[in-house]
């Protein structure tokens, strides 16, 4: 997964909080196989985020779900990382929004990765379970 997304991606954010699910596209950099954003506190996104840790991220086959912790304004130390690689990759975006008072750095933890591919003309999905640290592959059944 990391060789396939590099240092970013933009990718499409899915959170819900009662009977609400929104998705949006986010410009997204990576820690290892954490995904970092930042978005501006007072949107829709952080509020079902605050209410329900649970999210997914796709990126065309990939479908990543995780939770989502919110780690505080793009230029706290804690968040070095996340500036050095968005201001590298998403410049524009870095200059219009990272000094901005409401602005939330948003870590997502994977738990589920999975990737739909072929396999000499079969279709399948690869699954990576991080939480119990397995990978394994399932075929999928064209009758």
């Amino acid at each position: 997964m990391i060789d396939t997304f590099g240092e970013s991606k933009t990718m499409v954010l899915a959170t819900a909080f009662g009977e609400k699910v929104t998705a949006r596209s986010m410009s997204c950099v990576f820690d290892g196989i954490n995904i970092l954003f930042q978005t501006d506190s007072g949107f829709q996104k952080v509020e079902q985020i605050m209410n329900n840790t649970n999210v997914a991220l796709c990126y065309q086959n990939i479908q990543i779900e995780g939770a989502a912790k919110l780690c505080g304004h793009p230029a706290e130390k804690q968040n070095e990382i996340f500036i050095e690689k968005f201001k590298k990759s998403f410049k524009s975006s870095f200059e219009l929004y990272s000094d901005m008072k409401n602005e939330i750095v948003i870590e997502v933890n994977p738990t589920l990765i999975t990737i739909w591919k072929y396999e000499n003309g079969k279709p399948l999905r690869d699954y990576l379970d991080v939480c119990g640290k397995l990978a394994y592959r399932e075929y999928y059944l064209i009758e």
